[in-house]
Order: C-alpha cells, then sequence, then structure tokens
C-alpha cells in the first residue's frame, strides 16, 4: 500500500484508456456506461474477454510505439479493437491458432487506425469504424485459408447451445427478461443494443439503455429515435424488423441518430428532424452494402452508418452558411453539456464580433443621425452615425451660434475607435461658415484606419490642419487623431463617422455594432453591448474604474489564495494560466478545477468551467461570471448560466430530455457594484452579484455573492445561501 500513490496515476491511466475504449462506442466517456457495456460484453464470456483483450493489447501496443496518450486514455484507438475483439471472440474458436490470427489482427487495426485517422484529419471527419471494419474483412478472407482457426458455430445452433448452458447462471442472468412481455419495438431495441456487443440477451440490452440513459438523456431518446424510424420504415416498406438484430444492423441507425443527432451537430429540433429524414437512405444504403459484401460473403456490420455520417459531415463542412444545423466546434462528450452551453454562448455574444469597436470621443455626445438616417444616411452609406454635443436644453451650441466657435463639439478631440493602421489622411478642406456646405468635397478633412482582417474606419468633416498622426503611424484605442470640423458637406460642426471593407473615402459602409457603450435617457443609465446607437439618444464610452480594472487583471503566473474566515487551515491557492489555444484560465491545485475567463479591457466574463462543481473555484465562478469593469451603480449586468452550472438537478435531469426543443428552466446571473468612501481612505468597491435557477418564472434556487475589492485587489468573497453564510478571505 505504501507503493501504491507511485503507481496511482499509472493506473487511472489505464483504467481510463480501457473504460473509454466501451464508451466511445456510443460517444461517450462516461465511466459508469462504460462498466455497464462492460458487463454486458461478458453475458458470453469468451466473447467479453476477446473484447477486453483486444482494447489492453491495441493500448498497449500504441503506447509502446509512442503515440499521444491522450488518444490513448479518450479511447480513440481502443473501441474499434473492443468491436473486432467481440467478433473474433463470436465467430471463432479459442486454440492456438486464434491468439496468432487476434495478435495479428490488432496490430493491422492499429496500423489502419492511425492511417485513416490522419487521412480523415485532414478533412476535418471522424474514422468511425472504418478501421474494425477494414481489418475484419482482411481477417476474415485470410482466416478462411487456415485450417487450424476454427469457426465456432455454437451461435448457429442456438437450440441446442441454450440446452448445454441452461444450468449455467450466467445463462440464467442474461435470458432472465427473455419471457417477459414486452412490445415488439421495445424487445427489438434491447435486443439491437445487446447486439451491438455481440450478445443475445433482453437484459443486456435493458442494462445498456440504463447505462445510456445515466450518461444522457438525449443521447438515450436519439437512440429510441433512430431505431424507431429504423423499425417504421421496415414496416412500410415491408422489411422484416426481426432483422434489425442480426450482425449490428440495428446498431446502425442508433449510432446514426446519436452521431447526427446530437453528437457531431449541436442538438436541436432540426437534428432530429434530421435523423428521421436521414433514416430511409441509411436503410437503403445498408440493404445494397449487405448485398453487395454477399459477394464476397463479408459482412457489412457497421458500414453504412460509417458511410452516411463521413458523407453527411462532409455536406455540413461545405456549406457556406450554416442554418438549421449547428456543428460542434468543443467536443464535450456530453449532448447536454453541448446544448445548454451552444445555447448559453449565442445568448451572451450572439452580436459580439472579433474586433471591438467603441465611440470616437471623450464624454457624452448625441447620435444626431443614426443608421437609415433621412438626412445623407441614404443607399449605400445608410450604415453610419453623425455625433454632436448638446446641453441640457439640447442645443448643439452656445448662443448667439453663429460661429464654429459656439459650437460645443468643434475641435473637441477625436479617438481612434479600434486598435490600427492610419492608412489615408485628407487635410485639404477648410471649415465651412454655420449653415454653409461644401457639396464639391462631400467628406472634407477625413482619416481612414486599417484595423487589419479587412475591416477599415473612416471618420470625416474633421478640422483642417488638427491631424495628431501621420500615414502609416499605428494608433490604440482611445489615441487622439485629430479635432472635430465643419469641412465638407457640412452645415455645423459633428464627426461623421463608418465602418467599411474598402480602404476609400466614402466607400460603402458596413452595419457593425458598437462593443459597448452608455446609454442616458430620463437621466438613467444603460449599458448597451454588442448594439447599434439609435438616431436621438445620448450615448459616452464605458469610463472603467482602475482600481475594479486592477483586481481582474488576472496575467499568467498570478496567485490568488483565499482561506477561511474562521479556519486559516482551509487554503485555496488558485493560479492563472494559459493553455495551448491561449485561453486563459484560473487553475485550483487541490480540486483539479478550471475556470476560463475572458478580460477585454471593459468586461470581465467567465467562459467555461472543468471540474468540482463544489470548489471555491465554482463559487468564484458563479460571483464573477459577468463583471464590468466600472463603478456604475445604476447599472446591471443580466446573464445566462449554461444550465448544467446551475439548476435544481432533478429539474434539469427533466428537462434535458425537452432541452433540443423547448426549455422550462433558466439559469439567471445579475451583478453591480456599489462604492464605500472613506475620509482618508481608499475607496473599497464591493461587487453584489446573484445566480438564480427558476421553473416557469418562479425562483426555485439561489445563491447570493459579495466579493470585496480594496486598493485595485480583491479582499474577501462572501457566500450566501438562504440564511447561511461563509467567508473567504483573499491573502493575495
Amino acid at each position: 500500500m505504501i507503493m501504491f500513490p507511485r503507481y496511482k496515476n499509472k493506473l487511472l491511466y489505464w483504467v481510463d484508456a480501457s473504460l473509454h475504449s466501451y464508451s466511445q462506442v456510443f460517444f461517450s466517456q462516461n465511466k459508469i456506461f462504460a462498466v455497464c457495456i462492460l458487463l454486458v460484453s461478458f453475458l458470453s464470456p469468451q466473447v467479453g474477454l476477446s473484447g477486453l483483450s483486444a482494447v489492453i493489447l491495441i493500448n498497449l501496443l500504441a503506447q509502446a510505439n509512442g503515440f499521444p496518450q491522450g488518444h490513448i486514455r479518450d479511447g480513440l484507438y481502443g473501441f474499434n479493437a473492443l468491436l473486432l475483439g467481440l467478433a473474433l471472440g463470436y465467430e471463432y474458436k479459442v486454440n492456438f491458432a486464434f491468439f496468432i490470427l487476434f495478435a495479428a489482427a490488432i496490430a493491422l487495426l492499429l496500423v489502419f487506425t492511425v492511417w485513416l485517422n490522419g487521412y480523415f484529419e485532414k478533412q476535418k471527419l471522424p474514422f468511425l469504424s472504418f478501421p474494425f471494419l477494414l481489418t475484419y474483412w482482411i481477417v476474415a478472407k485470410a482466416a478462411s485459408a487456415f485450417a487450424a482457426v476454427q469457426f465456432d458455430d455454437s451461435h448457429v445452433y442456438v437450440i441446442n447451445q441454450a440446452m448445454l448452458q441452461q444450468g449455467s447462471w450466467m445463462y440464467a442472468v442474461a435470458h432472465c427478461l427473455d419471457g417477459l412481455y414486452l412490445p415488439n419495438l421495445i424487445s427489438v431495441y434491447f435486443r439491437t443494443l445487446a447486439g451491438t456487443f455481440f450478445q443475445d440477451s433482453i437484459f443486456g440490452g435493458a442494462l445498456i439503455a440504463a447505462g445510456l440513459l445515466f450518461f444522457s438523456r438525449i443521447a438515450f431518446s436519439l437512440s429510441l429515435l433512430g431505431l424507431a424510424s429504423a423499425y417504421l420504415f421496415y414496416n412500410m416498406l415491408g422489411a422484416d424488423t426481426a432483422a434489425l438484430n442480426n450482425h449490428l444492423v440495428g446498431s446502425n441507425f442508433i449510432f446514426m441518430a446519436i452521431a447526427i443527432g446530437c453528437f457531431y451537430v449541436v442538438p436541436g429540433g432540426w437534428s432530429y428532424l434530421f435523423v428521421v429524414a436521414l433514416t430511409p437512405l441509411l436503410l437503403f444504403l445498408l440493404v445494397f452494402a449487405d448485398k453487395a459484401l454477399q459477394v464476397f460473403q463479408l459482412k457489412a456490420f457497421t458500414l453504412s452508418f460509417s458511410v452516411m455520417v463521413t458523407v453527411f459531415l462532409f455536406f455540413l463542412h461545405r456549406r457556406w452558411l450554416h442554418k438549421f444545423l449547428h456543428l460542434v466546434t468543443v467536443q464535450y462528450y456530453s449532448a447536454e453539456t453541448t446544448i445548454y452551453k451552444h445555447l448559453a454562448s449565442v445568448q451572451r455574444f450572439r452580436n459580439a464580433h472579433f474586433a471591438k469597436v467603441y465611440l470616437p470621443f471623450w464624454g457624452e455626445w448625441m447620435v444626431s443621425q443614426g443608421h437609415e438616417g433621412k438626412i445623407t444616411h441614404l443607399g449605400d452609406w445608410s450604415k453610419a452615425f453623425d455625433f454632436v454635443i448638446c446641453d441640457n436644453r439640447m442645443k448643439t451650441y452656445r448662443d448667439p451660434g453663429a460661429g464654429k466657435n459656439d459650437f460645443y463639439c468643434f475641435g473637441k478631440p477625436v479617438l481612434a475607435p479600434l486598435d490600427g493602421y492610419i492608412y489615408d489622411i485628407v487635410n485639404t478642406v477648410d471649415d465651412n461658415d454655420i449653415a454653409q456646405v461644401n457639396t464639391g468635397e462631400n467628406w472634407g478633412n477625413t482619416i481612414i484606419i486599417n484595423h487589419l482582417n479587412g475591416l477599415f474606419s473612416q471618420i470625416s468633416h474633421l478640422k483642417k490642419d488638427s491631424m495628431k498622426v501621420s500615414i502609416g503611424e499605428y494608433v490604440k484605442k482611445g489615441t487622439i487623431i485629430a479635432g472635430c470640423g465643419n469641412s465638407g458637406r457640412s452645415p455645423e460642426p459633428h464627426i461623421h463617422f463608418q465602418l467599411q471593407t474598402l480602404p476609400k473615402v466614402g466607400a460603402k459602409t458596413l452595419a457593425y455594432p458598437l462593443a459597448y457603450f452608455i446609454e442616458r435617457e430620463n437621466n438613467k443609465q444603460a449599458l448597451r453591448v454588442a448594439e447599434v446607437p439609435r438616431e436621438g439618444t445620448l450615448i459616452s464610452n464605458v469610463e472603467t474604474t482602475p482600481d475594479i480594472v486592477s483586481a481582474f487583471d488576472l496575467t499568467p503566473g498570478k496567485k490568488i489564495i483565499f482561506h477561511a474566515e474562521h479556519d486559516s487551515s482551509d487554503v485555496h491557492e488558485w493560479e492563472v494560466l494559459t493553455d495551448a489555444w491561449n485561453r486563459s484560465y484560473i487553475y485550483c491545485r487541490r480540486t483539479k478545477s478550471l475556470a476560463y475567463f475572458v478580460n477585454d479591457g471593459t468586461m470581465f466574463s467567465f467562459t467555461d468551467f472543468e471540474g468540482r462543481r463544489n470548489s471555491l473555484l465554482f463559487r468564484f465562478y458563479l460571483a464573477a461570471y459577468r463583471v464590468l469593469l466600472a463603478d456604475y451603480e445604476q447599472i446591471r449586468i443580466n446573464d445566462q448560466f449554461p444550465l448544467h452550472d446551475f439548476s435544481h438537478p432533478g429539474l434539469r435531469w427533466m428537462q434535458d430530455f425537452l432541452a433540443p426543443v423547448y426549455r422550462f428552466t433558466k439559469a439567471g446571473y445579475e451583478s453591480h457594484f456599489s462604492a464605500e468612501e472613506k475620509p482618508f481612505e481608499a475607496v473599497r468597491y464591493r461587487l453584489k452579484s446573484k445566480a438564480e435557477s427558476t421553473l416557469a418564472g418562479k425562483r426555485n434556487r439561489s445563491l447570493d455573492f459579495e466579493l470585496d475589492l480594496l486598493g485595485g485587489k480583491i479582499r474577501s468573497l462572501k457566500i450566501r445561501q438562504n440564511e447561511n453564510t461563509v467567508t473567504y478571505v483573499c491573502a493575495a
């Protein structure tokens, strides 16, 4: 036992590699589900042992040959080996010749798996069960030439075999439900699931179904839909539904339903409809493959599923617009996690763009003409803005308003709306007198900035000789580039601002939202995120608070240490790290949990969490899920959690079944800052936030948080649930 810790990680690695090889057959990495499959495979001991041996052997070969441990652990090589091992154990008698055949087959399978993985990976496609099929066909034809390799006919003479094994307790367990009356569809469903692992047992199928239900309600419902659709079309076309139990025929429909319905495609109403629509195509492909391979005395097994899914995914990848079906970009091996994260991301970032554009001025200005403005923002030039400064009487000038200098915005600094290179400058147009326009030089003095990746901004009607930059100069967001003027077609001073895809003065405008801005109406402030300002509104950039910005400046290498207020031994140490994709995250070594985040200088947002939901890091993730880095007491930040992050477990389990088409539960978030000022002391900022789960609009679970900030650092985290409050003090 003293030596055990040294080998614990290695043991867990091999256990994971073996179990994942079983669950990967159903696109899963759930170990409980894997154990269910493992147990079912051993209802026929020879078959089960052959499958397990194949998994262990191919993983050992992959490890010995230096293939990625991540692939081995995930079962990437093992699931095809499992199918091949089960097939060989089912069809051949065990003798010395069988061991030679078995070892050679597994070695050949590894070669094919690596080759096909490399080939399909270039097309962004999965290799599915092609390695198993190719290896099995080669071995099956080769084995017929070897007299020492004997075919096992026990599964052919089923009645004789049943009589021989009737006294066996394992046989009794395997067939304990065979006499139970079940609707034919349910019986076929259970036998098909068991038949996937070369077992003829309703009990075995029921155990796999239970494991599948535990692993994923969505995958379970799709497995039923896939087989039910096949059952329906078999009946409609006059085919024998009993054939679904033979040689993994029915498994093709179940695998296709899970793959297209929720694994490679984000589950939704359309994915369910496509599963039904693809069923007759899969049926025709299956019959064709079966007839074609009969010529060579070979079984098709899962060929039709592999071809159908690969071709359909290739079809989806070639679309110009992703309508109806959305491909999964990050694989979580959980349909529920996939859809909940997808829905939350769409809700949170539906209008977000890669390049975040800000207002080109300081202070509060009015949108005197917005998109589709009736004066000059017409046709190809309709997606532009005009900005002016107004007083509390909504006048743009001080009396008498006869000269340019009477207008509040004349000469005010104009800022770069985004990082970029100064592409072009026009600085030759005189400023007009009030009420006069220069239609010959329409745009007046102008600066065009190249923000890269095909995005340009144009700022026009600038004051002559106010340019602070030169062509080719790199400017950061917020850099002063010129002064507001009255040049060109401009009867009074204002800023004309537009985004475009061409570096030409007066190019066609581009509809593009602003990243963040504050809108004031009736002395109430509201934060607008990734929106287009409305004409007539008073708007300003978000003025971030330095202390809040500093507190959430989580740079790689930074360490955060919390301890319980009344128990200094309860320590939680975190470190900020980045992964291979340059994503920043907070890592808790104590719980091995990760919380991914983004910080654009205006908003701090957590984007994902992996690990233990009972950890303090998860509570911090909930508390600071989305934080505006500015002290605006009137502004409340609202957001939505993925349902698997914060909802009642029982309700979520029921919600899982309906999640692709309807959500009756929600998990919401709200946060806002308050400031506490004392004489001769630094301002203390307090982030108050709340996580709340609702059912039909009624709250059923909530957590309240208070995060104290002082001197640009996080000082404490208070967590309140019902009447219980726990406080953690931040030591660093």
